[in-house]
């Protein structure tokens, strides 16, 4: 069962049913380790002369999220003729394994599209020192053939936070983390600074979950911070993000879509979505490839270059008035000029 099947199902039971079929089919992709979707030949229409990409994701390329925002920048990738392979649903034990495989058949640069993959990446890049790779560390951990990419949207988090200040009515906020990694604390963190600027007096409640796919725990996690008064929610991961949409439905308040538009998740209360254009960074690691500048980059692409964006939900747009929605803009704008440095608060 796929999530956009799911969310259907969202629609239709009560919250207590899907949430623990959601967990249960999405533990089921990762935990079983089910033989990985690969597309390994080549594209009718792919030139033989630019390099060729592969992309492991450690979930379905159908989320609505993080690995769909990777699926989507290499359907743009294949279109401008490029060879592109996608491995889904693979879990942590195989990766060294499907990495390894897609070296062996030639592919130039190979991702593991996930912070878990960071091991197997470095692991499997030693035995392979021809073969470029990169992992979604978000830290700069870099080496001769394995580059890092950031994942700045604390950047825009801070513009989130506009949104949240305004509609939130305690002004406390929630976060929910996969886990408490640097770009994930400093997404709770950014959504703070940015509402305070609409109310000083907001604070922010933070909760490291502990798994990336356990919409139930998310849940029961969010849950928890409404009862404290928590009305608007942040996430860092798939199944944290869920879970605050869920919780928002069952307590009352607003969440925000990660890293992909998740309005149809929940209509009412998603307010915001932080969005991730990925094809920026996948084609400037291929262009880098071919002109032999690989080595030790760490990939930092933005607001400033349309990587990381964000959108409101139409249906709340009245709440937060024409003045906040040109706060907001005028606010990217700032941060793309480079006026507006958005605080980055690791830990």
């Amino acid at each position: 069962m796929q999530l956009k099947q799911i969310r259907q199902i969202l629609g239709s039971l009560s919250l207590i049913i899907p949430l623990t079929l959601i967990a249960s089919c999405t533990q089921q992709q990762t935990s079983q380790s089910p033989a990985p979707t690969t597309e390994t030949q080549a594209s009718p229409t792919a030139d033989s002369t630019k390099p060729r990409l592969a992309i492991v994701l450690g979930g379905p390329a159908n989320d609505d999220s993080w690995n769909e925002a990777a699926y989507n920048a290499a359907e743009k990738l294949k279109a401008q003729g490029y060879d592109v392979a996608i491995s889904e649903s693979v879990a942590d034990a195989d990766i060294a394994r499907v990495l390894r495989q897609y070296a062996e058949k030639g592919y130039n640069v190979i991702i593991g599209h996930s912070y878990n993959h960071g091991d197997a990446v470095f692991q499997v890049a030693k035995e392979f020192p021809k073969t470029n790779f990169a992992w979604a560390g978000a830290v700069g951990k870099t080496s001769e053939n394995v580059a890092d990419y950031d994942q700045p949207f604390y950047q825009g988090a801070y513009m989130v936070g506009l949104v949240a200040g305004k509609l939130s009515k305690s002004g406390k906020l929630g976060a929910l983390y996969g886990f408490d990694i640097p770009a994930c604390h400093a997404m709770g963190q950014a959504m703070l600074a940015g509402a305070k600027t609409v109310r000083p007096d907001a604070t922010l409640t933070a909760t490291a979950v502990g798994d990336w796919y356990d919409i139930a725990k998310a849940k029961e996690a969010g849950t928890a911070q409404a009862e404290t008064g928590v009305d608007y929610w942040i996430g860092c991961g798939q199944a944290p993000t869920l879970g605050t949409i869920e919780a928002a439905k069952a307590k009352g308040g607003y969440a925000t879509g990660y890293v992909g538009d998740m309005t149809a998740l929940g209509q009412n209360v998603v307010a915001a979505n932080v969005l991730w254009n990925m094809e920026p960074i996948f084609k400037q690691m291929l262009n880098d490839t071919t002109s032999g500048q690989f080595a030790n980059k760490y990939y930092r692409l933005s607001v400033a270059e349309d990587v990381v964006q964000v959108n409101t939900n139409s249906t709340v747009k009245d709440k937060l008035g024409d003045e906040t929605l040109k706060k907001i803009e005028e606010t990217r704008q700032e941060i793309s000029s480079g006026k507006l440095k958005v605080p980055f608060v690791p830990k």
